[in-house]
């Protein structure tokens, strides 16, 4: 475990500066068409833009995308006033300039990645559930009575947990 810097005795902490959100999630994925359609089809995660990065920074205008960005939501921030939501991003791990030199694929006994989480109104929940089982991603229920919400647990197809929770009145 990492330990962390603590102020010298006598010496006053800085007070740390806020942060006002996600600014976006990236992941690396070994399908890239196969993880975009299931996150713009069933999450409904429209997209934004993607472009192909195999070879430089300069995108190669007629190549096949290495990277997708997708709007998870729209966000009053000031990044997002200036066209930013919330996102999440796809790179292909294996063909994108900046991310083939870094990860070497999935391995979930040595990711750090647990799942992801996305919150949806209260009176959305079953028909949530519904719709995944119907699209047979074998929704998991759970409950959170400490937090007053509950959860449905699904996997994408590459593996990650996902997770839709909301808040449950008791």
């Amino acid at each position: 475990m990492t330990s962390h810097p603590t102020p010298e005795e006598g010496q006053r902490p800085t007070e740390r500066p806020p942060i006002v959100g996600v600014a976006e999630i990236v992941l690396s994925v070994a399908d890239l068409p196969t993880m975009r359609a299931f996150y713009v089809d069933v999450m409904g995660f429209p997209l934004l833009s993607e472009a192909c990065h195999e070879h430089g920074p300069e995108a190669t205008p007629d190549g096949d995308p290495t990277i997708s960005f997708l709007t998870i939501r729209e966000t009053n921030t000031p990044l997002g006033r200036h066209g930013h939501p919330e996102l999440l991003v796809l790179i292909d791990y294996e063909r994108h300039v900046f991310a083939r030199s870094r990860f070497s694929g999935h391995d979930v006994s040595r990711s750090t990645l647990n799942h992801l989480a996305f919150e949806i109104p209260p009176d959305s929940y079953e028909a949530h559930e519904a719709r995944l089982a119907q699209l047979d991603l074998d929704p998991r229920r759970a409950e959170f009575p400490d937090m007053q919400a509950r959860a449905l647990f699904f996997e994408d197809p590459e593996g990650n947990v996902l997770e839709l929770i909301c808040h449950h009145a008791r």
